[in-house]
């Protein structure tokens, strides 16, 4: 049996992987996608009066947290993505022209960090 028909060199693939990147061009990267559908729900969620997932996603929900280094908490990478503090956010949500603008904003101009 031929072995080396068999074998792909990593170059191959990486030359692979940047031909199809190049053939299908995408306008956002998959981590833009994802901070992109984030803030659109933390959007949603934040104009909704009342609402638990509001309250859950603010850390409002009465009880304690264990000992050790706190962990990241879902608000705090959309402050990080956005760069604003809550009551800004709070703020634009209020207006959905703003906030689509700021998401847009926000996505439109990051890069493909993993592709060389």
């Amino acid at each position: 049996m031929d072995v080396e028909k068999n074998f792909t060199s990593t170059v191959d693939r990486e030359k692979n992987e940047l031909s199809v990147l190049e053939e299908v061009k995408p306008k956002r990267s998959l981590e833009a996608t994802i901070v992109r559908l984030k803030l659109r729900y933390f959007g949603h969620v934040m104009r909704a009066k009342g609402s638990l997932e509001r309250d859950i996603m603010l850390g409002q929900v009465a009880g304690h947290r264990r000992r050790g280094k706190p962990r990241m908490r879902w608000l705090d990478g959309i402050k990080e993505a956005t760069g604003l503090r809550l009551e800004a956010l709070r703020e634009m949500v209020q207006g959905r022209k703003k906030w689509r603008r700021l998401v847009e904003e926000k996505t439109r101009y990051r890069e493909r960090t993993n592709v060389k």
